[in-house]
């Protein structure tokens, strides 16, 4: 008897989305990861605002270069991709903080809620900005 292997297309922004959200989780850990190592051992403990800056600054750096080279396959160029990149990111810093804000504050939603809201809307800005506006090909 013969087997017929069937493949369903996909749409490709099925597959960056992935990629996005995998690239996302590796700038957690490394920011998480390089925030204990300064202030664990390297010196930093009392220097946690600095130490964060750092860690976060190398989280951005990460998700520009994985998301540049692997998820959009963009030929945008580093340099000239970073700079709107890191002020899409401010932008949604921005918007996380002040969706759950809102969401605490003003609409009474329970901290794990507010939590998942703010991050999921920031996923979905950080996402659609990447894929149509900096790493568009």
């Amino acid at each position: 008897m013969t087997t017929i292997k069937r493949t369903l297309p996909y749409p490709v922004w099925l597959e960056q989305a992935a990629k996005f959200l995998s690239v996302g989780i590796l700038n957690t850990a490394l920011d998480a990861s390089l925030y204990f190592v300064l202030t664990r051992w390297l010196g930093f403990s009392t220097l946690q605002t600095l130490a964060k800056s750092i860690s976060y600054g190398a989280g951005i750096l990460n998700s520009s270069y994985w998301n540049e080279s692997w998820t959009f396959k963009s030929d945008a160029g580093t340099v000239a991709a970073f700079v709107p990149f890191a002020l899409a990111n401010l932008a949604a810093l921005i918007i996380n903080a002040g969706l759950m804000h809102l969401c605490l504050n003003a609409l009474g939603l329970h901290e794990i809620t507010s939590l998942v809201l703010a991050t999921g809307s920031t996923f979905l800005w950080n996402f659609i900005i990447s894929k149509f506006v900096i790493f568009k090909k």
